[in-house]
Order: C-alpha cells, then structure tokens, then sequence
C-alpha cells in the first residue's frame, strides 16, 4: 500500500464523514504496534483500527470488532487523557503525511480541554504523540537529540521542518523529473509523481477509486496503474486497508523485546547524564561566588546567611564564616569541573549503545530464521538470553555468517543485512577494488559490488539494495554513498562494522517494489 500524503488526504474526508463528533469510548491495544479506538454516536458503534507497524503503517475504519488486551505506559495515557472525549474532526498537517485528531475532553475545573493525537506515518518512523497547549503529554516512541526536534514528554511540539510546497500547487513549469514531484512537494510518494509527471493533469483532478493491483499486491487510493494490471476495487478506503492482508514475516518478539528494554535503559541513562552535565556546567559558577565573596571587602571571620556582591546575591552557611563559605564555593567548582569531563564521557558511551541497539533494531525488520543467528551472536555480547545453553559453534563457523549473494550478468552484489555479516563482507570477503554502498548517516547493511564497470544499471541496483536493507527503506530519494572497498578504514577501539570512508559520491534513489522483488524473488 502506498500511504502517501495524497492517500491521506482523501483518506482524512472519509473518516471525517464516519466519526466526526462522536465520543472515544475505549481505547485498546492489540499489540506492540497496533491499537484500536471505540467511537460511538447516534446510536452507533464504529471502531478504528491505527497501526504504527513499518510493513503496514495507517489507520482506517475496521469491521474486526475484536481487540487485543495487551497494555503499554502509552495505552494507559491515552485511556486517561481521550476516553470520553469528543473527536472534533480529523485533519491533515499540510499534505505531509501527518494526520491530527483533534478531541475536546471535558473537565470539572477547567471545563471543555483541547488535545491532539498526531500520527506522523512515515513508515519504520511512524510515531503517535499526545499533545496539549502544543506540549508533548507522551509520545508512543521517545527520542533524545543532542539539539532540534525532541520526542519527549514535556517538550515543546513541533512539526517536522520542511521547504516542500503543498501537493496542491504543483507547478509543471519546474518540473524535469518524477523526483522534482518528490523532492518539491510534501506528500507526493515515488508512486504517485511517475504518473503526475506522465499525465501533468491537476491533482484535484484525479478520481478517488480505492484499488488493489493484485499482480503487485499495492493498493491506491486512486486507480493509476497499468491498464493491464489486473485489479480490484473497493467502496471505500477502509474497505480496501481492512482487506489488505499483511504478508506472514518471521517473528523475532523476544529480540525485539531485548532490544527495547536495552534502548530504554540507555535511552534513560543519556537522559540522566543530561541532566548531571546541565547541573555541573551550571555549578562551575560556584567559582565566581567564591571570588565574589573575597572581593567584597567584608572581614573573612565573619558569618552571615547571605551577602551582596555587585548586586549578585550570594547565600551562605549562616554557621561557617566568609572565608569557609568561599572555600565551600571552590571545591563545589573542583567537583563540577572533574565531573563533567566523567558526565560526557559516559554520556558519549550511552550514545554509542543507543546508536548500536537502533541499528539493532534495524536489522530485526529484515531478519529471517536463516539469519538470525546472526544477530543473536551479536545480541549475546549484551546479555540476550544469558544464563541459556547455546549451541557450541566452532571457530571457522563463527567466522562465515549466513550472507545474502546476488548474481546478474554484470555484477554480483553481496549483502550485510546486520552487524556481524557488514563486518565480514566488507573487511574479509571484498576485494580492494569492489565497490561499497551504504545508506547516507544511517543505519543499514553495507552492499559489496564485484563488477568490471559500474554501469548505470550496477549503480542504481545496489543504491536500491542498500537503500531497502536500511532504516530508510520506507522513505523516498534516498541518499547512498558509494565508493570503493580500498577507501573503507575501520574506527579503531570500535566493532569492525563502524567504518569511516573517503572519495565516495552519493546517489538518491527510489525504491521500487517491483524491482526490489524481482532481486530477491529467490533467496
């Protein structure tokens, strides 16, 4: 399915039409990514089902009555905040993919209290944040950044930046690619800009007919496939999403839960650390009140609860004289100056494992039984199952991990799908003059190319491979760095797989499904 800002767009009108004005009931969740909202009005009972799961991401109206009971921090908020509420209507940040809830809840205090549900639907990055007088109450995923944008509770909210214009003022006088759609204007998917590129028609134009291709297995709000295609149509959009039926993938739940709890706790950590070093920078002051107190001309055997100092006032220890509070104020600044040298080193470390567990977490989604060993190997350096028999694997098998192989007539392409296989294709199975792909300040697999001319069609098949076994495989235009293999140098005192590389060129590429595929149609 392609859930682009289009989709929404059209999307939004319908489920505007079905529970506008009518109250949230029950909130429930099905599972780690899945939750289901109870409306009711005029009699009638309608229950939307919102799924944060990368490989199926959006919400819609569900005839599936039934619900799940697992739980969450975050479902308990959402049950205090938006049951029995009142869904104002339901709308659209510009044409992004971003769709906001709107619901007035009523208070015995301060009467009718506006709050937001935003669901930012962006794939693997999908989020759902709680918001009141445009602060964070929670958010589903919570992420600390060293500056911009924040994910946590408290934090102010704000939507991601962006200079693309609205898909509704589409200029085809600038246009010289389906990537200058893409690029230039918010919600327009790779999909939808190869046929506004084809066609250069209105947007507004195009007829709202929910379809299936079922060659493919994508769906559309409109019907703008092939004509050969052989399709499906649907009433409505939430017939079509409430049909789609999620291909069967392997489940790894006890990894995932590793890695959320081991996140969770670095996530915690760094959070902590902040807070330390903000109050240690904050101490290294202590210095200048002590300075301040002998430079006041006052006698130093003297005690006073407070003095002033160039109208700064100082507050002492009413028990101890001048001079003892000034040497209170010295050490304070000794202690805060050593430990804020201690505070960002373990804050530099916390950051590494939060990076580390992230890639972790990206790895997961393209797992398969054939590999996950893998990446229990590498999850067991940091506790996952500790304390279980495991398999004794010998030294030479340790040292082969279960790699993926393509081979086409101009090239074979060998991919690194986690941590122990990037490092052992990219350091023991590549030549110097293969090339290396990797998805641009992300994390992924590194793609190793063996070919005798890195042809256009080379260049965009690996580009496209990195891009899919990457965290910003549900994204579009996305940025690959490629160069060769003899301008990969490891980071020394870092695993193997953490390289730094120089003399590469970048290419932006879209995923195509189709293609994507036929790749891997037999491995």
């Amino acid at each position: 399915m392609v859930f682009d800002g289009f989709f929404i767009y059209h999307l939004i009108k319908e489920l505007n039409n079905e529970l506008e004005k009518s109250r949230l009931e029950k909130v429930y969740q099905n599972d780690e990514t899945s939750f289901v909202f109870a409306f009711y009005a005029k009699g009638t009972r309608k229950f939307m089902n919102l799924s944060l799961s990368p490989h199926r991401f959006g919400l819609h109206i569900t005839q599936n009555k039934e619900h799940g009971n697992a739980t969450s921090q975050f479902l308990i908020t959402l049950k205090k905040h938006l049951e029995g509420a009142i869904l104002d209507n339901i709308t659209q940040y510009e044409t992004d993919r971003v769709i906001i809830l709107n619901f007035t809840s009523y208070d015995f205090i301060d009467g009718p209290v506006s709050k937001k549900l935003i669901f930012e639907a962006m794939g693997r990055h999908s989020n759902l944040l709680l918001i009141k007088n445009d602060v964070i109450v929670d958010t589903y995923k919570k992420m600390f950044f060293d500056e911009g944008r924040q994910l946590l509770p408290q934090a102010k909210f704000e939507f991601f930046p962006s200079d693309k214009k609205s898909f509704l003022e589409i200029d085809y006088n600038n246009i010289e690619s389906p990537k200058d759609l893409v690029d230039g204007y918010l919600g327009v998917s790779p999909f939808l800009s190869k046929y506004l590129y084809e066609k250069k028609i209105d947007i507004a134009s195009i007829d709202v007919k929910p379809t299936r291709n079922i060659t493919t297995g994508k769906s559309y709000v409109a019907d703008i496939f092939s004509d050969q295609a052989k399709k499906e149509f649907y009433e409505t959009i939430s017939e079509m999403m409430d049909h789609k039926k999620e291909e069967k993938r392997a489940s790894f739940t006890s990894h995932k839960q590793f890695i959320d709890r081991q996140l969770a706790k670095y996530e915690k950590r760094y959070a902590q650390n902040e807070l330390l070093l903000q109050n240690a920078k904050e101490n290294l002051d202590n210095r200048i009140y002590g300075d301040m107190i002998y430079q006041s001309g006052i006698s130093l055997d003297e005690k006073r609860s407070s003095i002033d100092v160039d109208e700064k006032h100082i507050v002492l220890d009413p028990t101890k004289t001048l001079n003892e509070n000034a040497q209170l104020y010295y050490k304070a600044y000794q202690k805060a100056k050593r430990s804020i040298n201690h505070i960002s080193k373990q804050l530099a470390e916390n950051k590494e494992m939060i990076d580390l567990f992230n890639e972790f977490k990206t790895y997961i989604e393209f797992a398969s039984h054939d590999n996950i060993k893998d990446l229990e190997t590498e999850l067991s350096n940091y506790g996952y199952q500790k304390g279980l028999k495991t398999k004794k694997v010998n030294k030479k098998q340790e040292k082969k991990p279960n790699i993926i192989k393509l081979i086409d007539d101009e090239a074979t392409y060998t991919i690194g799908k986690n941590s122990l296989q990037n490092e052992y294709i990219t350091h023991v199975l590549a030549n110097k003059d293969d090339y290396w792909f990797h998805v641009k300040d992300a994390p992924g697999g590194h793609i190793v190319v063996t070919t005798d001319e890195l042809t256009e069609h080379v260049l965009r098949k690996s580009a496209m491979l990195a891009a899919y076994f990457s965290g910003m495989r549900q994204s579009s235009s996305i940025p690959v760095d490629y160069t060769f293999v003899k301008n990969i140098k490891k980071i020394p005192k870092t695993p193997g797989y953490r390289v730094t590389y120089r003399n590469h060129q970048t290419i932006y590429i879209d995923i195509d499904e189709e293609k994507i595929n036929s790749y891997l149609k037999n491995v």
